[in-house]
């Protein structure tokens, strides 16, 4: 069943005042309320006199009279005056909801991929690990370069006040970010829409961590969501994901126990549209045609990568296991750990460690079943897996990985 598209925000209902003079503004900040009421009249109209009593001295109230308008000349009394009404600020929020997706729509006009750089500025031994990381990026150095011109504009603004110096424009990867930080309404509004829109770049161990910061409440809505069969709506998640490959790999990927890539995929089949794949770190004569890793990494979404560099169809099986919930994780090796237990050769020679021979260069992919959604076949954490289970559910001609099966420990 296709997701419902999120409604659009209704507009704001306008109520109106029967009084005709007068209106009361919206408060410009919770807890306060501004009037911007203006008294209607003629310009320097003077107060009309009272009228005659009985027996009055007109000769005298004429002298009164004069006397009176002389003193409202000097002092402005009694004269009415045109009051300048003073400027409400704009209330992005009274916009009809279809004038501010129109808004939402504009901040896609020049997108750029924000790349999320983990770079620990933490005491070290040595010196070369000392020096790299007080590196600064190069980002770093341009956003510094940028704060010494705003200095400087600044300075000669206040020198000399009169002068017209242009702001400094600055190029940023997170353009209209701004607009989930205003309040928790826009915030609402606009944060689903930006993160679908705003690619975000991350390595391959940081996925999990992303996760958990921006996705925080991700894993126990999956955990509460009903079966593919039954349910009306996705999870109303949505991202724009681009995982980073290393051409090396690093500690985290060199572990034991790999990295664990199911987290992101469970959301992925799971929400109302995330979009995700993989790349590499740019690099001067890159081909990605040739990039077995990366084509056989786009199998995990059940897809294959054709000579077009187009995607294929996505597997059915491989989209059922991942709808319902099979898996316990999907571990990436991309070196492989070889086994530590000595085993005594033949002949009674001396313990030696054997290494069990692996196809192509030792990297595999390790999927995981939960032991409730387990076939029979499925014994042990590494079982033999059947003759066209892989071919089945879309890992054939696998260029660079290795797929072992197995359950859950």
């Amino acid at each position: 069943m296709s997701p419902t598209r999120l409604s659009t925000p209704p507009p704001r209902e306008i109520k109106t005042n029967p009084d005709k003079h007068w209106a009361p503004s919206s408060p410009a900040f919770p807890g306060t309320m501004k009037s911007n009421s203006a008294i209607a009249g003629p310009e320097h109209a003077l107060v009309p006199p009272s009228p005659g009593a009985t027996g009055f001295d007109t000769s005298s109230h004429g002298k009164d009279q004069a006397a009176a308008r002389k003193l409202r000349a000097n002092t402005g009394a009694g004269v009415k005056r045109n009051r300048h009404a003073k400027s409400n600020s704009f209330r992005f929020l009274d916009l009809p909801g279809e004038i501010r997706n129109l808004i939402y729509d504009h901040t896609r006009s020049n997108p750029k991929q924000a790349l999320l750089v983990h770079r620990p500025r933490l005491a070290s031994l040595r010196a070369r690990t000392r020096q790299d990381r007080s590196r600064p990026l190069a980002s770093e150095i341009e956003g510094h370069e940028h704060d010494k011109e705003l200095e400087l504009v600044k300075y000669h603004r206040t020198m000399y006040p009169n002068d017209k110096v242009g702001s400094l424009a600055r190029d940023s990867n997170r353009p209209f970010f701004g607009l989930t930080q205003v309040c928790q309404s826009i915030r609402q509004e606009f944060r689903p829409i930006y993160l679908r829109r705003q690619e975000i770049g991350m390595d391959l161990t940081e996925i999990v961590k992303y996760l958990q910061t921006f996705y925080a409440d991700a894993r126990e809505r999956l955990d509460n969501l009903e079966a593919p069969g039954t349910r009306k709506h996705d999870l109303p998640f949505t991202g724009n994901l681009t995982i980073a490959v290393g051409d090396r790999a690093n500690a985290t990927e060199r572990a034991a126990d790999g990295v664990d890539v199911y987290p992101m995929l469970d959301l992925w089949a799971n929400s109302y549209k995330i979009e995700a794949g993989f790349g590499r770190y740019l690099r001067n004569h890159y081909v990605p045609e040739s990039d077995g890793e990366a084509k056989d990494l786009y199998r995990l979404f059940g897809r294959r990568v054709l000579p077009n560099r187009m995607c294929s169809t996505m597997n059915g099986r491989w989209r059922s296991i991942l709808r319902s919930r099979s898996l316990a994780a999907i571990l990436v090796h991309r070196q492989h750990t070889r086994p530590t237990t000595p085993m005594t050769m033949p002949g009674g020679g001396l313990p030696q460690v054997t290494y069990p021979p692996l196809a192509g260069n030792g990297a595999y992919i390790h999927i995981v079943f939960k032991k409730a959604f387990a076939e029979p076949w499925m014994t042990a954490f590494e079982s033999a897996v059947p003759t066209n289970w892989l071919d089945d559910h879309g890992f054939y001609l696998m260029e660079y990985y290795d797929v072992k099966v197995g359950i859950e420990q």
